[in-house]
């Protein structure tokens, strides 16, 4: 009766144990930073979408839609840049700090990679200053 017994603790206190492990949680900040560097995809696909507009708008294939892609173009580069920078310093990243629970080093990376984000809009930026000029004369 008491192998039975003990038997019985045994099995209900594992069945248990695994129920406990299958509720927890996966990391809270493993899956933020995750979610922002989706979101800093985003913001560098915008701006690089703005750039191809900005480059059709120079070519001058079309009177009518030339200014137009130019000054559109030029909105999405500076909406993805902001949201780069909204992540990087916004108040999700301020709570996660605040908060902890995160693995130092992918935080790291994370801000580098947006750093890097920031310095291709940065070289997009520099390639079409004519870009203004040619929209104010038209």
């Amino acid at each position: 009766m008491k192998t039975l017994a003990a038997t019985l603790i045994f099995v209900i206190v594992v069945f248990f144990s695994q129920n406990v492990q299958a509720e927890k949680p996966p990391e809270k900040g493993l899956h933020d930073m995750h979610a922002m560097m989706h979101e800093m995809d985003n913001g560098l696909c915008e701006a690089l979408q703005g750039s191809n507009m900005q480059m059709l708008g120079q070519m001058g294939m079309s009177e009518k839609l030339d200014k137009d892609l130019m000054v559109r173009g030029t909105k999405k580069i500076n909406e993805g840049k902001a949201m780069i920078q909204d992540v990087l310093e916004g108040e999700a990243m301020k709570t996660l700090y605040k908060e902890g629970g995160f693995d130092k080093k992918v935080m790291d990376d994370l801000h580098k990679l947006g750093e890097k984000m920031l310095q291709v809009i940065g070289q997009i930026e520099k390639l079409h200053e004519g870009v203004h000029k040619q929209v104010s004369r038209k």
